[in-house]
């Protein structure tokens, strides 16, 4: 028996403990509800927006996205209004990887969001390309290792969902495969801290949420025979066991974190924010099937496409809950001049604070400008203004024709509100009222295992989950060091591609996302 690690991490994208209380009250996640019986827990607010970048990327820095500046999959501030994909190495800071490399410890970390490309990290690492790629694991043989060992991996891009109902089906394979491969490296290369992230309920809860929610405003039957209204649950179940073979693979000692980037609830409309603009003469349109040259699919819809050089604000990307003024100087067809910006920002202000959705309830709770909604080092890279939703069911979209309401694409949506537990001797268990942040976890967890972190981060230990005896290693002045962060890829090791990836494009595409 290979030795246990030192601690266990296990994500779930999407978590919500809205789908795991009630199914483990019914008896159906034996090996979730021994864990969290076991473990300190509590609701954590994860991010604005709610969303898999920012929020993985918040967890392995203990900081807020104004600190380590990675707001969507895509760059939300292309001068170009360009579509470039966010990597490992756009994250503003160092992680805990840098930390915990810089105190000797060794790494397996496999299908972490924002990871990729590979790092120069003690261990080995499978990351999570938003590109087509076969390089994505170091050591480089590891992926033909797995596949020797009938353990193969795929990435996951290229497992997502496709338009396919049948996916279900495949998302359950889909779990069962992520674990057969991190189960071959646990047991043939075992490393100090371990960490995993299961995607899939994230992936099954964006598109089969209305037939197992009878509230739900597009809830049908599901066909005969199909599962579908049971298709939360079967993901959930499926994950259960993926737990409990993790679990198997560790000792009691052993620190288990069991984390979510943002939780998962209904999703009842889409609205194109574009065309608000539009009606308040604050963005441009032209006859154009394509973008112009160099500028995002996503700015072209049904015939029109967004008129950069009339246009004074625009969403930079969908799902960023974003706006961004078309800047002179900054964009390279902007239109705002210095002088005007205050004057533009009220007038955006003013228009989308007072947006009513089809029920006569608020839109958005706020429209704050990112110096407000993203404080800290890298606030330059956000949008400049943030919609706070009033309502989480609804998503904004960058649609620039038909209606201005639609049902949303996505029946089930993100969540602000994602779960966070963690096991070990020296922890108190139980239920910890109201929420911590996201940022609070992985000092948490350093604190369990004993490992330190710099002193510029967010996040603070909840120490008290702890017995009275557990020291806290504080912030260490030496890991704030630039010789101390290792994991930031550079040019050689991720060559940018011109243009928009079509292959991305279209999985995110197909996801919702786009």
């Amino acid at each position: 028996m290979p030795p246990s690690p030192l601690a266990l991490v296990i994500g779930i994208d999407g978590g919500t403990f809205d789908l795991i209380d009630p199914l483990v009250g019914r008896g159906l996640l034996p090996n979730i509800e021994r864990l969290l019986t076991a473990s300190a827990s509590s609701r954590t607010t994860c991010t604005w927006p709610a969303h898999t970048a920012p929020g993985w990327s918040t967890f392995v820095s203990a900081a807020a996205p104004g600190n380590h500046g990675i707001y969507q999959f895509y760059d939300t501030q292309d001068p170009g209004y360009g579509a470039r994909i966010t990597r490992a190495g756009d994250l503003g800071r160092s992680s805990a990887w840098d930390w915990l490399a810089a105190q000797s410890y060794t790494l397996g970390l496999v299908n972490i969001p924002m990871s990729h490309p590979p790092a120069d990290l003690p261990g080995y690492q499978i990351t999570w390309p938003l590109e087509r790629t076969l390089r994505h694991c170091r050591p480089d043989s590891l992926l033909r290792e797995l596949a020797a060992a009938r353990a193969h991996f795929q990435s996951d891009l290229a497992t997502m969902f496709r338009g396919d109902m049948s996916y279900l089906d495949q998302a359950e394979r889909n779990v069962e495969a992520r674990i057969r491969s991190v189960r071959h490296l646990m047991t043939t290369r075992p490393t100090d801290v371990v960490m995993v992230v299961l995607t899939e309920a994230d992936r099954v809860g964006h598109h089969y949420w209305h037939y197992e929610d009878a509230e739900h405003p597009r809830h049908e039957d599901a066909p005969a025979d199909s599962g579908w209204e049971r298709a939360l649950t079967r993901v959930y179940r499926a994950l259960d066991t993926a737990v409990g073979e993790l679990l198997a693979l560790v000792d009691e000692d052993t620190v288990v974190t069991l984390v979510s980037d943002h939780g998962l609830g209904r999703g009842r409309y889409a609205f194109s924010v574009h065309q608000v603009l539009e009606e308040a003469g604050l963005l441009a349109t032209e006859t154009g099937a394509v973008p112009a040259d160099g500028t995002a699919s996503w700015f072209a819809d049904g015939g029109r496409r967004v008129d950069f050089s009339r246009t004074a604000v625009y969403m930079p990307v969908p799902g960023s809950y974003g706006l961004n003024l078309n800047l002179k100087a900054r964009q390279i067809r902007g239109t705002v001049a210095p002088r005007d910006r205050d004057r533009v920002t009220a007038e955006v202000t003013d228009l989308l604070g007072g947006l009513k959705g089809p029920t006569g309830d608020p839109v958005f709770r706020a429209v704050l400008p990112r110096q407000e909604a993203y404080p800290g080092g890298n606030g330059e890279r956000a949008p400049d203004l943030l919609l706070v939703p009033a309502d989480e069911s609804v998503l904004p979209v960058t649609s620039l024709t038909g209606e201005l309401w639609t049902p949303s694409p996505q029946t089930g949506l993100h969540r602000y509100e994602g779960i966070w537990a963690q096991r070990s001797p020296r922890v108190r268990p139980g239920r910890l009222p109201g929420t911590i942040p996201l940022t609070d976890a992985m000092p948490t967890l350093l604190t369990d295992l004993g490992a330190a972190w710099p002193q510029d981060v967010d996040g603070r230990p909840r120490t008290e989950v702890f017995t009275e005896d557990v020291p806290v290693p504080g912030p260490a002045r030496h890991l704030d060091r630039p010789d101390a962060v290792r994991s930031a890829a550079g040019p050689a090791d991720a060559p940018e591609e011109p243009g928009e990836d079509d292959y991305t494009s279209s999985r995110l595409r197909e996801m919702g996302y786009l």
